[in-house]
Parts: structure tokens; sequence; C-alpha cells
């Protein structure tokens, strides 16, 4: 458990980053504010479709999710082993189909024409 909680602390930051130059790249490209902090169109579109900052967030957002999911599943569901079991398995499987429908959709968008 210890070390699922390091690593839900050590994913914190650089998410919340990530999901800060999301926001602020999207605002940029449809407003001017944005344009304060040096976000103009063009610099937000190219940080906004940024394939390695996209799949980096994605893998991110799967850490941090898994790790925490498993933290709350042991601390809530501890007289209950076998539904913190199925917990579990589908916080697993929450996690594999994020992160295999991301880097599907990656490798798709480098081979399209």
């Amino acid at each position: 458990m210890y070390r699922y909680l390091k690593l839900a602390e050590y994913t914190s930051l650089p998410l919340a980053i990530t999901i800060f130059l999301y926001l602020v790249s999207g605002y940029g490209m449809i407003s001017t504010t944005p344009s304060l902090l040096g976000f103009n169109y063009v610099t937000s579109s190219k940080i906004h479709t940024l394939p390695l900052l996209r799949y980096l967030t994605t893998l991110l957002v799967a850490t941090h999710v898994f790790t925490g999911g498993t933290i709350i599943i042991n601390r809530n569901l501890r007289e209950y082993p076998k539904l913190r079991k199925v917990a579990q398995i589908l916080n697993s499987l929450y996690t594999l189909v994020l992160v295999m429908m991301a880097t599907l959709s990656e490798i798709e968008l480098v081979f399209r024409p």
C-alpha cells in the first residue's frame, strides 16, 4: 500500500502540469486571454495536438487512477475479500483498456496516410 500511495503522489504533480497545459492551450485556440501567458493560437494548437504530451498524460492518468483506486479499494473493502477482489479486477481492466485504447489510437495516427 505504501508503494501505491507514493506512486499516486509522484504522478499528481506531472498530471496537474499536463492537464494545465491542455486546458490553457485549448482555451488559447478559442480565446485571446491565454495569450497573456504566451499561449497564442499557433503555440496553443502545437501544444494541444502534440502526440507525446497526449500519450504521457494518458499514462499519468492511468497510473494515478490505478494506484488511487487500489488504495481506495483496499481501505474501504478490507472486510469483504471477494468484493475487494472483484473491484481490483475491474480497476485493473479499466486501466488496461484506457492504456490500450490510447496506445492503439496513437499507433493508428502514426500510420494514417
